[in-house]
């Protein structure tokens, strides 16, 4: 029998050792509480406050001739300003192309060929803040 129980079961002698509480204590509680309120609410607000763009811009339209025609078969050349990268495409039926995939933040010039004769150099700038913007070309001097 344990020396410092009495016959009656009662503990008498020093306070037994307890293990330590593994729960934290109320201030701490309360500091992480208040820290990941405001974490959350910091978010919250600049997630507000930031104006949601898309993750790409498509441009398209079509490429007419003088009299108005659809040209199928021209060339659309797409260079980005900022990194000098050149996409061409061929205009489909009717005249219609279609860019996509495109970055909002980068400044793009774009023009259309056809049979040697081309169509001025438009700009789809990255201050536009249209997702889809509608550039239409007419090639003129075109022999048929």
């Amino acid at each position: 029998m344990d020396s410092n129980i009495s016959n009656t079961g009662v503990w008498f002698g020093p306070e037994p050792i307890r293990p330590a509480s593994r729960r934290p204590g109320p201030k701490l509680v309360a500091l992480t509480v208040l820290l990941l309120a405001g974490v959350l609410v910091f978010g919250f607000a600049t997630g507000l406050a930031k104006e949601k763009k898309p993750a790409s811009r498509t441009v398209s339209g079509v490429v007419l001739d003088e009299a108005e025609n659809g040209i199928e078969g021209a060339t659309i050349e797409l260079t980005d300003v900022q990194t000098g990268k050149v996409v061409a495409i061929y205009s489909q039926e009717e005249g219609q192309y279609h860019l996509s995939d495109l970055l909002p933040s980068h400044d793009y010039k774009i023009k259309a060929t056809f049979k040697g004769a081309s169509s001025e150099t438009r700009q789809v700038s990255s201050m536009d803040t249209r997702p889809h913007p509608v550039i239409n070309f007419t090639i003129s001097g075109l022999k048929h």
